[in-house]
């Protein structure tokens, strides 16, 4: 018994190691003739092993897989180490696709994705190919893991923090929060969802509710009524409301996603010097540290031959 427990241990370890031979000289040709493999996405890179181990491997390594998935796993640390971000993505697929109640390996995989390697892209395209790439991983990794509130939390915190879906991400959290044994901190980012965006008729049940769990928690009770006083007296103060629009803004233009447009406000303006909201119409910026005019600064930017006919 041990003798053929040896034989399938050496087998397995010798799968792994020529899927990591695979890899070095395949990245190889890629540097070498990029153009053959993705002419149109200068930052993309595909190796060997990019789709995951085959079934075929997987059925092989039988009882070995979580091993399998451990020895990648350092490689995968290693190749970070190294500064070679891009090749982590196939290193990560074969762990996941080999152990996937590796709950780390995924939360990896899609911080990776939509954290480094979309700041790391140069073009929008690029940076939205990431993002979609990370969110697409956590999803799966809900998938192969529902019994548990982490994958849903950092789903749903990838979708607020970086892809700016507070709707969207809401859902995620929402879930999240219906196992007992989630955090504190998971009730409170269902109403987090809500407050840049300033939807009240979210924001305020979603604090309520906050409010009614985890009495016997003293921060988390301190946390919730802080911010229900702060909102409360703020509702209905035009200059909070602009300088939530531009956080908001202001984040979403560094993670190059779309804007969340406000239709219904009639005092939307961003100074072009100075980035800070003021009132429409305004003569001069309202920031004290600018107070930039706004009519000279208009004028200043018209075309001589414009100036003339105007």
């Amino acid at each position: 018994m041990r003798a053929a427990l040896s034989r399938y241990r050496v087998v397995g370890i010798l799968i792994v190691g020529i899927l990591l031979l695979t890899v070095w000289p395949q990245e190889r040709i890629h540097r070498a003739r990029p153009y053959l493999f993705d002419p149109d996405r200068k930052t993309r890179r595909v190796s060997a092993i990019s789709i995951g181990p085959t079934p075929a491997v997987i059925a092989a390594l039988g009882g070995f897989r979580t091993v399998a998935a451990d020895l990648l796993w350092l490689k995968a640390e290693k190749v970070w180490d190294g500064g070679s971000w891009w090749a982590m993505l196939p290193l990560l697929d074969a762990v996941t696709e080999l152990d996937p109640h590796f709950l780390l390996a995924w939360k990896v995989y899609g911080w990776h994705a939509a954290y480094n390697l979309h700041a790391e892209s140069e073009t929008l395209v690029d940076k939205r190919f990431w993002l979609r790439r990370g969110i697409r991983a956590l999803e799966r990794g809900i998938k192969a893991n529902p019994d548990t509130w982490e994958m849903l939390f950092e789903l749903g915190w990838t979708l607020y923090d970086r892809a700016h879906e507070p709707w969207r991400a809401w859902e995620y959290f929402k879930q999240a929060d219906e196992f007992e044994d989630a955090p504190h901190y998971v009730t409170r980012m269902r109403y987090r969802c809500f407050e840049h965006v300033m939807d009240f008729d979210r924001l305020f049940p979603e604090l309520e509710y906050a409010r009614s769990e985890h009495r016997d928690v003293a921060l988390h009770q301190k946390i919730v009524n802080r911010d229900l006083d702060w909102w409360m007296n703020h509702r209905d103060d035009p200059q909070e409301h602009r300088r939530q629009i531009v956080l908001e803004n202001s984040a979403r233009k560094q993670r190059a996603v779309p804007y969340y447009l406000y239709p219904d406000n009639p005092y939307w303006d961003v100074c072009p010097v100075c980035g800070l909201p003021s009132p429409k119409g305004s003569e001069t910026c309202q920031n004290p540290l600018c107070r930039s005019p706004f009519a000279e600064r208009a004028e200043a930017g018209r075309r001589p031959a414009e100036r003339e006919a105007g």
